[in-house]
């Protein structure tokens, strides 16, 4: 089924997003170990670059959301009153940053719970985690596209939308195609389009899908 899409084939060429870092973080390779380091001192030095790298995605959600970029999702609301309480205490304005620096500090805290996604990110409470709901039977959260876009710690923004629309024309070519399969996934694909029309039609208002 679409919903369960391999991930890789969503993936993008260039970023949409007018910034590049969270399209860097994605591509994020693991060096390999210089000769003579530790295996320890290795795993250490890959952390704090994946930290970086963190820190870095969520200034440039602030940033777009400090712009007025819109986002959607069971975790916006949340993730939005905390920029907002992060923009208040920096006494910036909308569309300025008072202090970079300070602004980093204020964010630093989001990075924890932060899992940089493809169609939406995750600011992971395990208490609302729809996923941890699943854990019981199989010993651990295993997160599903259909199951991740529907939880209350997703959140969708301007850097998903060429991931969803993709999403989209790849359901819609599938349903074009799909005379021959049974009633049931003509339907469960019908179902799936329509939610990725919705979920690009919060972040992109002037989308015009039918």
């Amino acid at each position: 089924m679409l919903s369960h899409v391999d991930a890789r084939r969503l993936m993008p060429g260039p970023a949409s997003h007018r910034r590049s870092r969270p399209q860097a973080f994605r591509q994020f390779q693991y060096p390999t170990p210089p000769s003579g380091t530790s295996a320890s001192g290795f795993a250490d030095e890959v952390a704090a670059e994946e930290a970086v790298a963190k820190l870095d995605y969520v200034e440039d959600l602030y940033h777009d959301w400090n712009e007025g970029g819109r986002s959607a999702g069971g975790a916006a609301q949340r993730i939005e009153a905390e920029f907002d309480r992060v923009r208040g205490e920096l006494g910036d304005l909308p569309g300025a940053v008072a202090s970079p620096s300070r602004l980093r500090t204020l964010l630093q805290h989001l990075t924890k719970a932060l899992h940089p996604g493809v169609l939406n990110d995750c600011f992971y409470q395990a208490e609302t985690a729809v996923c941890r709901k699943r854990a019981k039977p199989l010993g651990r959260p295993v997160p599903m596209l259909d199951m991740c876009m529907r939880c209350p710690n997703s959140r969708r923004s301007a850097v998903h939308l060429p991931r969803l629309e993709r999403a989209h024309d790849m359901a819609q070519s599938e349903l074009g195609e799909a005379t021959d399969l049974p009633r049931l996934q003509q339907l469960a694909i019908t179902e799936h389009l329509a939610t990725l029309t919705h979920l690009i039609a919060e972040i992109d208002h002037e989308d015009t899908r039918r």
